[in-house]
């Protein structure tokens, strides 16, 4: 995976970033105010503890960002691309992604319970120890996700490509699936004994 490029040229709020239209090559920080736009663009910029929810816009897209401490809960985003993107102990609890690209980004320490996962399309990504628990996965097309550490208790995944990935280290406690989702994707000893009771498959001894 890519690192971001992130250029930063001065320290602004999202009020002063988002009335003016400074949203390339900043650092925008925390602030409490509430901004209405349509549309929002981030390119290049580091955000830290900006609580999205808090702010009325209907369409956000970033590229070459890094998230850091954000709040994203209950967004939704549709037909979005995120680009070279790191999101670090984020909240996107919640969160609709539908027909959303995912290219070369991260997410880590994340909390995305109940986010939704539908006909998103993955890249050169990296999961890394983020809550899914009770989350929908539906239709998600990757190529090259990397998996480690992460909880689906309780999520569904329905007519997914994961082949290749290495879900060995995470939690699929309780999960829905079909075949299809689970087709070629690497588990560990427990996980496979899990899906064969999943799948009626009687294991012998």
């Amino acid at each position: 995976m890519k690192k971001p490029i992130i250029k930063i040229i001065d320290e602004v709020n999202i009020i002063e970033a988002l009335t003016k239209n400074i949203t390339n090559n900043v650092k925008i920080s925390y602030c409490d105010g509430n901004v209405a736009n349509n549309e929002v663009i981030f390119d290049s910029c580091e955000i830290e503890k900006v609580d999205f929810t808090k702010h009325k816009i209907k369409k956000l897209e970033f590229i070459d960002c890094k998230l850091t401490n954000c709040d994203l809960s209950n967004l939704e985003f549709t037909q979005v691309s995120f680009t070279r993107c790191e999101f670090i102990n984020c909240k996107l609890v919640g969160t609709n992604l539908i027909e959303v690209s995912l290219f070369d980004c991260k997410l880590e320490n994340c909390l995305c319970r109940y986010i939704n996962f539908s006909n998103v399309k993955i890249k050169n990504s990296q999961f890394q120890n983020n809550n899914f628990d009770d989350s929908n996965f539906l239709e998600v097309l990757t190529n090259h996700l990397e998996v480690s550490e992460c909880s689906f208790l309780n999520s569904q995944f329905y007519n997914n490509d994961f082949k290749k990935v290495d879900f060995s280290t995470s939690t699929l406690t309780n999960i829905t699936t079909d075949l299809k989702s689970i087709k070629k994707i690497f588990v560990n000893k427990d996980q496979a004994i899990d899906f064969s009771t999943l799948l009626d498959i009687q294991i012998k001894f």
